[in-house]
């Protein structure tokens, strides 16, 4: 249905206006790891990266080679565009690619400087619905009528999963050559295996069978059926830790579930922690749990970071059989699957895997193999980087055709 986009070199002085209007690289969340990791290594490839986050969003970064961080003045789409039409302007981009469910600053700078835009989608609306944010104050036909209009015009579609550029293709009636699938990746060697021992004594840990969760605390991370699944695997593992390391909107009940279901003193909330040191928590670690709900996660499938992360550091994987994930554990061949939701199964998988050393081990070498031929960050750079190529030679293309004809 979707067009393979088989990695080629572009030209290397391609620049590019890279927008993340909604991404705050301050905060220690996934959107922003995404965005900063895939400017980084498109930077490292030869790719000139003009990278404007959200206005208010602290100052400039040094994200890497090739890699320019704006941050606007000020907010309002008027201001925006014009911060970012003097940003091409001046460094002379050739296309434009928006990580944004809603592209309007790409859609406007488009048509006024005749670039080609590409949109990059990683989730749903429904995302903010869960988390009680107020959505936009527009009639939804409406803002679905004038959201296919900017689609339509795209030279590209990046999704971040199969089922979400189906998802996309259904709603904006967009062509399967229009759409690619790009999952997000992992630095493999900011992520790799380290010695359990010595991570645990940098960490803190005392001793004993140790799970880790990594991620946002909100809802379709399944983290209230993780947490309630404690009390089992005590039962059968009786120096069990789950270390829970991110925050989010459920941090307060998880921790009134945790303490209800009496494993508050085996359940470590840790809370936010760098990137770069998520790595050696992982490896303090004997195993990763990506324990995802349906709600959400079914619709439009995954592409998580935290699973790349865990496999990339070597360390096996329980989860959820949810699209994206499903298939990349059976793939790999790095982990347990249970159906998402159900408590006994998840500790049973996770008790029976934390008393299997053979098992484990294997797991984990699997995981690191498969991350490093096709979980690298430098795999979905080097496929972002063909598309915008694409875009920029068909867009020009169409436009010598245009010239032909008047």
């Amino acid at each position: 249905m979707f067009r393979e986009m088989r990695p080629f070199a572009a030209k290397r002085n391609m620049n590019i206006l890279f927008l993340a209007l909604d991404v705050n690289p301050a905060l220690l969340r996934g959107d922003s790891v995404h965005t900063l990791e895939l400017a980084r290594f498109l930077g490292a490839r030869g790719v000139g990266v003009q990278l404007v986050t959200t206005p208010g969003g602290g100052s400039s970064l040094e994200v890497g080679q090739n890699v320019t961080h704006h941050v606007p003045r000020g907010p309002g789409d008027l201001s925006i565009l014009q911060f970012c039409r003097g940003i091409v302007r001046k460094t002379q981009c050739d296309a434009i690619y928006e990580r944004r469910l809603s592209p309007k600053i790409s859609f406007g700078l488009s048509r006024v400087l005749q670039l080609p835009f590409v949109i990059e989608i990683n989730g749903s609306e429904n995302e903010a619905q869960l988390q009680g944010i107020a959505q936009p104050r527009t009639v939804p036909g409406f803002r679905r009528w004038v959201r296919r209009r900017m689609y339509r015009r795209a030279a590209k579609v990046v999704a971040v999963s199969a089922l979400l550029a189906e998802r996309v293709q259904e709603a904006y009636g967009l062509p399967g050559d229009r759409l690619a699938v790009v999952c997000n990746g992992v630095d493999t060697i900011r992520f790799q295996p380290l010695d359990k021992s010595e991570c645990r004594r940098r960490s803190g840990w005392e001793w004993g069978s140790w799970i880790i969760y990594v991620g946002n605390l909100v809802p379709w991370q399944g983290l209230d059926t993780l947490v309630s699944s404690m009390p089992q695997v005590l039962a059968r593992v009786p120096d069990a830790h789950l270390a829970i390391i991110g925050d989010g909107m459920l941090r307060q009940a998880l921790v009134r579930l945790a303490s209800d279901a009496g494993v508050l003193e085996r359940t470590h909330f840790i809370g936010s922690v760098p990137h770069t040191k998520v790595s050696r928590l992982i490896c303090a670690a004997d195993l990763c749990v990506a324990p995802f709900a349906r709600i959400r996660n079914s619709e439009i499938g995954l592409s998580p970071l935290k699973l790349y992360e865990y496999l990339a550091c070597g360390r096996p994987v329980v989860a959820s059989d949810v699209p994206g994930v499903a298939e990349t554990i059976r793939e790999s061949g790095a982990g347990e699957l249970v159906p998402a939701g159900d408590p006994s199964a998840l500790s049973s998988a996770i008790s029976l895997l934390l008393t299997d050393e053979m098992k484990k081990t294997q797991l984990g070498s699997n995981g690191r193999n498969f991350a490093i031929n096709f979980c690298s960050w430098d795999i979905a750079a080097r496929r972002i980087e063909a598309t915008i190529a694409g875009a920029i030679a068909d867009f020009r293309q169409s436009r010598r055709i245009r010239r032909r004809r008047s």
